[in-house]
């Protein structure tokens, strides 16, 4: 895995466990792919919603990654799903369409900046 592949996943999780901490009474519990046994993503679970959150890193967000987020929603019994991806990727208006019809949350990360403090 790359190292811009780690920091997303680091963002995912940090950004699921904020979720979780305003949440209240949520648990966080991480998604292992069945296939290669890597991870896919977070799943944040509530007593009132199941959410999918993961994240992309490709320059194109496909419909493939639309489905595999909708897969993953069924597997885990997940209402809504949220993808981080970094802000200059590439997504087509087809794959906007599909996440929205199917409750998925396309979310552009900012570039992290670096002010010299």
């Amino acid at each position: 895995m790359s190292s811009r592949g780690l920091i997303l996943n680091e963002y995912v999780s940090k950004v699921a466990y904020q979720a979780v901490a305003r949440a209240g009474e949520s648990t966080l519990l991480p998604i292992i792919d069945q296939q290669n046994g890597e991870p896919e993503g977070v799943l944040v679970a509530s007593s009132l919603e199941r959410i999918v959150v993961c994240g992309r890193e490709q320059a194109v967000l496909t419909l493939a990654d639309i489905k595999t987020v909708q897969r993953t929603m069924i597997r885990v019994q997940a209402r809504r799903g949220v993808i981080h991806v970094p802000a200059e990727m590439m997504i087509p208006n087809p794959v906007l369409l599909l996440a929205t019809l199917s409750k998925i949350d396309i979310v552009r990360m900012a570039p992290a900046s670096s002010n010299p403090s």
